[in-house]
């Protein structure tokens, strides 16, 4: 008999909501020269990316980076499987966390918000903002970085466009991704329940990450700001 089971601890929801707003709001801030506010909020998203790689070792089930590798064949017969079927439930092992699809979707994300991150540490504008290791680049490489930095932000809303249209389709399939992410729970058999780990700990995780990366880079930043 399915139930609802929680499969989305505290850390990874709060991630990936939180994930959305420094998107949108590196976005606007990079469109609009508010580059105190910008380094800020890369900052908040850097803290939130290695917190959440640290997670997806020791976190919950779901979490975990080992269950996002998939084969291309698994994610061929997933596919395969969604448009034979019209379940209104999660049913199988797969469904648990990241389905095969959404998983490499995952992985997409993470390497690009890591690429994005990386080159705005080394960017520059050439006139008065430049990341805090752009000051051990030479001209030209850092020029290319920023380049590349612009470049993968294209990327960035490209994957979010398909994450977006990914999720129309299954909610056309009755298949609901958005609730989950937001109350944790999927309806499933008590059977396929994964075994979680408190949020809390990420969230701990996450402030001394934070710590870190404000001693680090964010002190100034954020001083002036506030």
């Amino acid at each position: 008999m399915n139930t609802k089971v929680t499969v989305w601890d505290g850390f990874v929801r709060g991630y990936h909501w939180l994930q959305v707003l420094c998107l949108v709001g590196l976005w606007y801030t990079g469109t609009e020269g508010l580059m105190d506010w910008h380094f800020s909020i890369a900052y908040l998203l850097l803290t939130l990316l290695v917190t959440r790689l640290i997670w997806g070792i020791i976190g919950s089930e779901t979490a975990r980076l080992s269950s996002l590798f998939h084969s291309p064949s698994s994610v061929i017969q997933h596919l395969r499987s969604m448009h034979q079927s019209k379940a209104t439930s999660f049913s199988s092992k797969e469904d648990i966390g990241h389905n095969p699809a959404g998983s490499y979707m995952v992985l997409a994300f993470f390497a690009l918000i890591a690429i994005q991150l990386t080159t705005g540490l080394f960017a520059t504008d050439d006139i008065i903002s430049e990341g805090p290791l752009a000051m051990y680049a030479s001209s030209e490489f850092s020029s290319q970085l920023t380049e590349i930095h612009s470049l993968n932000f294209d990327l960035i809303l490209v994957a979010i466009s398909l994450h977006l249209v990914a999720i129309m389709i299954y909610r056309i399939k009755k298949i609901d991704l958005i609730q989950p992410m937001i109350n944790g729970k999927k309806t499933l058999s008590q059977q396929l329940a994964p075994k979680m780990v408190n949020g809390l700990v990420g969230w701990a995780i996450f402030i001394v990450v934070g710590l870190g990366v404000y001693w680090l880079w964010a002190k100034d930043v954020v001083v002036y700001l506030f």
